[in-house]
């Protein structure tokens, strides 16, 4: 895995966007969530919950998009996020 800072409650929503996708695709999903990660932040960056939705928007293909935005949103410390 990718060395990232994870603040607030990133890391809960990191492993529970990936519980969102297929198990036949969580590891692409999890490399890919980790690139899209990386350009956002920088490898070793802080990573916060509004990264993690970021990525996920720009990595998750658009039938899956919806589920993995619902799957996190619980583990949200600001729902908000998602409106953004």
């Amino acid at each position: 895995m990718a060395e990232f800072n994870w603040l607030e409650n990133s890391r809960a929503v990191f492993d529970e966007s990936l519980k969102a996708a297929p198990a036949p695709f969580r590891g692409v999903s999890k490399k890919n969530l980790e690139k899209g990660l990386a350009k956002i932040v920088g490898e070793g960056g802080d990573v916060r919950e509004a990264d993690i939705v970021q990525a996920i928007k720009a990595t998750t293909p658009a039938p899956f998009l919806a589920l993995g935005l619902k799957t996190i949103g619980p583990h949200l410390t600001d729902p908000s996020i998602l409106d953004g």
